[in-house]
């Protein structure tokens, strides 16, 4: 193997990790922008932090492997993981999906990694980020991103550069509460993300089903601690379950609400809509959430309210942390 020039980060190979509830997706990327392998492994649900650092560099490895060349050629890592943390100590403080706490992140990458610094920022951030540049947001002075899959990540993108704000994690729109009454600290009742995303749906659905209702999912969501897939609710949607119809329409109501309540507050040049609920669902979604973003709306006499489809597909997340972890 011809072992690369060394350069500086912004022009050498990056790696783009990112680190889901269920798979950890990593990416070679070269300074245009091209990924020149990936690698795919099952994120791992047990074990603490061993397991998962090794689960991390294995799909980097992966992707080294397909393109083609070592651990040596990298001069940048970024990783992209869920829940809040603390960016510049590279500290993932918690999340839902994965079991640890206070995970850091250059000791995960430091030994297989030793002469790069891992940078960490929130998993749908990067993606923003990718989709700004890169995706279907460019061109946007101020975009908005909001990903609806299991639960609901967002990030704003000004000026190409992740706006965070005070506390370093601005971009959690799944966590606006939008019904007061059953706001409770500290956990998802009320929130957006309980009405619209993978995990409100199937909350949703069992409530109907104790009250009579049927629906040809009731085996997947009967449990609580089920895991609802986005293939088992489009094919209960395409074999017309009604029930299933009016969760979906119930989701797009309240992604559409929320994205008129943010152009109302701050007005984004453009909305990317995204995440596993969003594209797997197409076009009759993104109509319903259009439809409902114009209807709720304070004012669009002026300016209307932009939707687009979020173009990167799998690669925005890899994509936006290579972007990150080379400072652009």
């Amino acid at each position: 193997m011809t072992t690369r020039k060394r350069d500086d980060p912004a022009k050498g190979l990056a790696l783009g990790v990112d680190l889901g509830g269920t798979k950890i997706l990593a990416g070679v990327v070269d300074a245009a922008h091209r990924v020149l392998g990936r690698g795919k492994v099952k994120t791992p649900f047990a074990g603490g932090e061993a397991a998962l650092s090794e689960a991390l560099v294995a799909a980097c490895d992966a992707a080294l492997a397909e393109a083609g060349v070592g651990r040596e050629d990298v001069k940048a890592l970024g990783l992209g993981a869920p829940g809040p943390l603390d960016a510049e100590r590279g500290i993932v403080l918690r999340a839902n999906h994965l079991a640890v706490k206070r995970y850091d992140v250059a000791k995960a990458f430091g030994a297989a990694f030793p002469r790069v610094t891992p940078r960490l920022e929130n998993d749908v951030r990067l993606a923003a980020l990718g989709e700004a540049h890169l995706g279907a947001g460019r061109g946007a002075r101020m975009m908005i991103a909001i990903w609806v899959g299991t639960g609901i990540g967002g990030g704003v993108v000004l000026d190409g550069k992740l706006w965070t704000g005070r506390n370093r994690n601005a971009g959690e729109i799944g966590q606006m509460l939008v019904d007061w009454k059953a706001a409770e600290p500290g956990t998802r009742e009320g929130t957006f993300e309980l009405a619209a995303a993978k995990v409100g749906i199937g909350a949703y659905l069992r409530r109907q089903l104790e009250k009579g209702g049927r629906t040809s999912l009731k085996k997947v969501v009967s449990d609580e601690g089920a895991r609802l897939k986005t293939s088992e609710l489009k094919a209960a949607l395409d074999g017309g379950d009604a029930l299933a119809k009016k969760a979906v329409a119930r989701s797009a109501k309240a992604v559409g609400i929320a994205m008129a309540s943010l152009f109302d507050a701050i007005s984004p040049d453009l909305f990317v809509l995204g995440g596993g609920v969003a594209v797997d669902l197409g076009e009759t979604y993104l109509a319903d959430v259009r439809r409902w973003a114009e209807a709720f709306a304070f004012t669009t006499e002026l300016g209307s309210i932009e939707i687009a489809p979020a173009a990167l597909g799998d690669d925005a997340g890899l994509l936006g942390a290579a972007l990150y972890a080379r400072g652009e």
